[in-house]
């Protein structure tokens, strides 16, 4: 029966636009991805679709539905087709099941799969660019917001990003797979003949993939509205298949079958009085829209025809570590009609004839790169986009460089997903960078929320907020601006400018205003409350030292006053003091993770030269640095420290001593408690990972210890202490979707004891 889609001009049928009551706007479930692909080659097909010289018997469509990480089924059913020695003459898939089928019409058998989807870490997919792509600059912006919540500012109205789950990093697998396909393979001359079916977002229509790039065609198929950011591809934006097409029957008929396998993944029908929130009504609209258009497929089907219903109780659309689970219940479930599909086997003899056809395809000789584009740049300037990209004109074209160049094109924060693609035009090898920048940017809002207490009535808080407007001009300058409100109250802002477009080089005028009350202690004990407040303006110039580091120099200028409140006159009533300094600053973070490491190194020196020729009322110096170092033991951690301060006999004022105590930084003493000029530290922090949460609370849930050893030897009160003072603590750590969460009891040497709680960003001393 013919279709009933148009052609476009480029070969490419579509469906009538779908109503728009079917076409749902965002999705509840992020669809999980078999990943395993081969590359292959095949018999040249004739127009109708059919293999040339094709088989007498009939030619057997394989159509394998969406169902995000239930999807994972589609391989037990193959495992089971293998079994039943019948073959398979081309694939229809959609979302999940387009992935499975791309990566089966490759070549690969159903254990290779198996092997392919049991071996994916889906929480590591999934994830953000590798932090260590991250700029330094925005490492250390994550340092002080830590809930990951990015809002943009547009027309004076607060944007929210959507929710958008990362997706380069899952194209990128996909290419690297299928790279022996090339990236303008026709599907028909794959050893399996393919189709993969997305959904044009502005119209609704069936958009069908016969040719082209096959990773763009996985990604596209699978790319649900709301929860994947779109695939832009021919001037079109592409969305999940499953909205027209969840079960491509026609698809297959057109393209070879006289036989239809098809195989549709069932949701379990969902109990009334566990329809009460939004999501689950959401979440239930979309799976209502998606069965109706699979009915209408499904009603399509013949005498002749097979369906393996496949249903999977406890396993969710969004369970990405539980599909290889789901491999099992797909092979029973074909056992279960295997009675209908017996009817077309082979003879062992014939179906190792038609498994030896599907050669894999020799990989080809990789083309050299004639020129590099970069697409969708818009407000960022793609030509210092272009200095981050290892890929160069006249080089072999390497398609894991390309993706390693768009990962770390994703990890500048400013676009939610890049993708990389090598196209033939006029006989050149052109490598083109698809870029789609965040819709909220680019002004940027973050807010934190942080909170300490050692339940002894010492506690620090802070509501932060910071504004960031970047690619002020294309030299890529940058204004940020914080808020705190708490204790300690901030304000301060910063001009960012790189000397030239992708320059490490850079300058870096600022100004801010601090202000703390601050508890004086003695032995443990609170005996004042002084108020300490500065503000400054500084003049910094320096380097980025590639993504890991920085480097600054600069110049210091303000005001410090510190005022006995209330206690003991351990200190004068006012002091106050001019600020002019020279100042420096070395950093790098290699961390994998910011709050909850399992390697990587961390490390800080700072120098500060205080001159009455600068405008500073007393000369004085101040240096200080730390480095750490990150072992991952598998499921446990081990992270150690040592630092160090001194003023180098300067003498330097009580407003720029050293402070130290509290959790993991002396535990046991009140934070802040321990005031100085001169101090040593060392840390060993062992963490082990107790628990997942689920994935809209957080990632994990650590329990740990620290053994600690130092002392603040010169103090500020001018006792000068000897020997070393251990310490040490117990936790709990919660990596949340609010934050950091500690919940620790520590206890040091003469009896200091405290239990802490923390939310949020801490000065930790295993933390850079």
């Amino acid at each position: 029966m013919d279709s009933p889609h148009k052609r476009r001009a480029d070969g490419r049928r579509i469906a009538r636009p779908l109503r728009p009551d079917r076409l749902l706007r965002g999705a509840t479930r992020a669809l999980a991805f078999a990943l395993a692909l081969g590359c292959a080659e095949h018999t040249a097909v004739a127009a109708d679709g059919a293999p040339a010289g094709g088989p007498k018997r009939p030619r057997i469509g394989l159509v394998l539905g969406g169902g995000g990480a239930k999807g994972a089924a589609h391989i037990g059913v193959i495992k089971a087709l293998e079994q039943l020695r019948i073959p398979v003459d081309c694939i229809a898939g959609t979302s999940m099941g387009s992935i499975v089928g791309a990566a089966y019409a490759t070549g690969m058998s159903a254990r290779e799969l198996e092997g392919a989807i049991t071996e994916i870490d889906w929480r590591d997919v999934l994830r953000s660019a590798p932090r260590e792509e991250v700029p330094f600059r925005r490492k250390e912006l994550d340092a002080v917001f830590t809930n990951g919540l990015e809002l943009g500012i547009k027309d004076g109205n607060v944007v929210f990003p959507g929710g958008l789950v990362p997706t380069h990093r899952i194209e990128s697998v996909f290419r690297r797979i299928v790279a022996a396909a090339g990236s303008s393979a026709d599907f028909n001359r794959l050893p399996i003949p393919f189709r993969s079916v997305a959904t044009d977002l502005e119209t609704g229509e069936m958009v069908l993939f016969d040719h082209g790039d096959l990773a763009v065609a996985m990604r596209a198929s699978m790319a649900v509205p709301g929860a994947f950011a779109p695939v832009e591809h021919e001037g079109r934006l592409l969305v999940d298949g499953m909205l027209v097409r969840n079960l491509p029957i026609d698809v297959a008929r057109k393209t070879c079958a006289d036989v239809i396998i098809a195989v549709p993944v069932a949701n379990p029908r969902i109990a009334p009085d566990k329809l009460r929130s939004l999501l689950a009504v959401a979440g239930q609209a979309m799976n209502l829209a998606v069965e109706a258009n699979e009915r209408e497929q499904l009603a399509t089907l013949g005498p002749n025809d097979v369906v393996v219903r496949v249903i999977l109780k406890d396993i969710g659309s969004t369970d990405f570590a539980q599909s290889k689970d789901a491999i099992p219940i797909g092979e029973a479930a074909a056992q279960a009609v295997s009675a209908s599909l017996a009817r077309y086997s082979l003879s062992p003899a014939e179906y190792a004839q038609w498994r030896a056809s599907l050669v894999q395809l020799a990989t080809a000789a990789r083309p050299t790169i004639d020129e590099v584009r970069m697409v969708g740049f818009e407000r960022s300037n793609p030509e210092a986009m272009r200095k981050l990209l290892d890929s160069q004109v006249g080089e072999t074209f390497d398609p894991d460089k390309a993706a390693a160049d768009a990962s770390r094109l994703v990890a500048q924060r400013d676009y939610t997903s890049v993708t990389s693609e090598l196209v033939q035009e006029g006989g050149r090898n052109v490598l083109v960078y698809n870029a789609v920048e965040k819709p909220w940017g680019p002004n940027y809002l973050t807010f934190d929320l942080n909170l300490s207490t050692d339940m002894k009535g010492n506690t620090a808080w802070g509501a932060r907020v910071n504004y960031e407007k970047r690619w002020l001009n294309d030299r890529g300058g940058e204004l940020r601006a914080g808020l705190q409100v708490g204790r300690p109250n901030l304000a301060q802002v910063e001009f960012y400018q790189p000397l030239a477009a992708g320059s490490p080089f850079f300058v870096a005028p600022s100004a801010y205003w601090k202000q703390n009350l601050e508890d004086v202690y003695s032995n443990g004990f609170a005996i004042a409350q002084v108020d300490v407040k500065s503000y400054g303006l500084k003049l910094d110039a320096g380097a980025a030292i590639g993504s890991s580091g920085e480097f600054r120099l600069g110049l210091l200028r303000g005001q410090s006053t510190v005022i006995t409140k209330i206690g003991a006159p351990v200190l004068p009533d006012r002091q106050e003091a001019d600020l002019g300094a020279v100042t420096a600053r070395l950093a790098f973070d290699t961390l994998d993770q910011r709050l909850f490491p399992s390697s990587g190194n961390f490390g800080t020196f700072n120098a500060l030269m205080s001159r009455t020729g600068l405008g500073a009322s007393q000369d004085y110096k101040l240096v200080s640095g730390s480095l750490g170092h990150t072992f991952d033991l598998g499921k446990s951690v081990v992270t150690a420290v040592v630092r160090a301060g001194s003023d180098l006999n300067s003498q330097a004022p009580y407003y720029d001593q050293f402070r130290l105590g509290g959790m993991f930084n002396f535990s046991g003493f009140p934070n802040g408690s321990l005031v100085g000029r001169e101090y040593a530290w060392g840390g060993l922090m062992f963490r082990r990972r107790l628990t997942y949460l689920a994935e809209s609370v957080g990632s994990a849930i650590y329990g740990g210890l620290t053994a600690e050893l130092g002392q603040v030897y010169e103090r500020f009160d001018g006792t000068r202490v000897s020997g070393a003072m251990p310490s040490g603590s117990l936790f709990l750590g919660i990596d949340s979707k609010v934050g950091p969460v500690y919940i620790a009891y520590g206890r040091a040497q003469g009896g200091h004891s405290a239990f802490y709680v923390y939310l949020g960003s801490s000065f930790e001393a295993f933390r850079p």
